[in-house]
């Protein structure tokens, strides 16, 4: 999604919408921007949130002339089609992991595969990506970065780096695949070794580790700033 004006550097819309030269990037840093950040730029150029929303913005015209549709194609607009499927999660019993001696619990969430429960719209950047898939996090152990009944996009494709949110589904305590797998975990990938994952969970904070054996599938969640660009 292309919102920036052509013509008009980063440096003069952040002056322009009262903003600090390095706010961009603190957004693309971060792969998110609260509501009031979005509405400074957007009015700075002339749009409005509902606009940016329906990806289309309203302009002065004669009556009967159709609206243009400028720089702001929003994914969410309605010439994007909705065939992202949305699987089903919910919250489930928290996980008990042993780490360092010591028993922690982890929020999980339970998620069905085979069960679509709708479709979202699919980014231009993701046109060729039949792969992907969305769900919607649930709890508040990832919050302010995904806040509950949020939704995301995920890459079951791209390999994780450190630093990268993931999806990793867990296998049962056998180790079995496929039907077995029984929760999932949406947290912030620290880093990964031969033989464990290490993760991080803002609320509560802490860092944990998971056995490679356990984890059936890492899956990348896609950042913010590679669905919408600026």
């Amino acid at each position: 999604m292309a919102v920036k004006p052509a013509g008009m550097s980063n440096t003069s819309w952040m002056m322009k919408a009262g903003l600090s030269r390095m706010a961009l990037t603190d957004i693309k840093r971060r792969g998110s921007a609260n509501h009031e950040t979005i509405e400074k730029l957007l009015a700075a150029i002339g749009a409005t949130f509902a606009e940016f929303e329906a990806g289309e913005r309203k302009t002065d015209r004669e009556p009967g002339t159709t609206q243009e549709r400028g720089p702001y194609l929003a994914f969410r607009g309605s010439d994007r089609p909705r065939d992202v499927p949305i699987v089903g999660t919910a919250l489930c019993a928290d996980l008990k992991f042993e780490d360092d001696g010591s028993t922690v619990d982890i929020e999980a969430m339970e998620m069905h595969f085979d069960d679509v429960i709708d479709h979202a719209r699919r980014p231009l950047t993701l046109d060729n990506r039949r792969d992907v898939y969305a769900l919607y996090f649930r709890g508040v152990s990832m919050a302010p970065r995904y806040e509950p009944g949020e939704l995301g996009y995920v890459d079951p494709r791209r390999p994780p780096v450190s630093g990268d949110y993931v999806v990793a589904q867990l296998r049962g305590p056998d180790g079995v695949d496929g039907e077995r797998i029984m929760t999932v975990i949406a947290k912030r990938l620290v880093r990964q070794t031969a033989h464990y994952y290490e993760f991080e969970q803002f609320n509560p904070a802490l860092l944990f580790k998971v056995e490679r054996i356990r984890v059936a599938h890492l899956h990348r969640i896609i950042p913010w700033d590679e669905l919408v660009t600026f």
